[in-house]
């Protein structure tokens, strides 16, 4: 007995075409070959570096690596942009937003502005996941969800605020 006409056509919608990378094809991703499609596969490369975990709570936490500890897809978003990395967040101080173990995507040549989420350095090897309030003269003003607060930070304290583009839920 055959399959149904509509479990037939139902299969085919659901059949990926197979991916190459050979010379001269314009799908897919690679170092050598960003993709363009904005499409997600198993095929592309993993060639963005995951250079550590930023603590979600107010103490904040960052342990960067000198190399990868992992390495993720590329979004489209950060094709082409050299300096990009990720980071894996730990704590929950961020939810629902962000919780522990999503990756983060950071884009070090976009300037955050008010509501968006950033990844911030501090002196002592301090990092935190916040949402970008505003700069008070000297002082840096971060939101945090959970539970909800305003955090300061001096300019001195501040190594950089680097903008979150986008992130992978856990």
């Amino acid at each position: 007995m055959s399959a149904s006409p509509h479990l037939r056509a139902r299969s085919r919608l659901h059949r990926i075409p197979p991916r190459t990378f050979a010379a001269g094809n314009s799908v897919g991703s690679s170092p050598s070959r960003p993709s363009l499609s904005g499409l997600w596969s198993s095929q592309f490369v993993r060639d963005l570096p995951v250079l550590g975990r930023a603590q979600g709570g107010a103490d904040g936490n960052i342990v960067m690596e000198d190399g990868a500890i992992d390495w993720a897809y590329r979004p489209t978003a950060l094709e082409g942009v050299s300096d990009a990395f990720a980071i894996l967040v730990t704590g929950e101080s961020m939810l629902p937003k962000y919780a522990a173990g999503d990756l983060v995507y950071i884009n070090p040549e976009k300037q955050p502005h008010k509501g968006r989420f950033v990844l911030v350095e501090l002196e002592g090897h301090r990092g935190l996941v916040k949402q970008f309030d505003r700069w008070d003269g000297d002082t840096l003003v971060l939101q945090q969800f959970n539970p909800a607060s305003e955090l300061r930070f001096a300019r001195q304290e501040v190594l950089r605020v680097l903008l979150i583009i986008g992130s992978m839920d856990a």
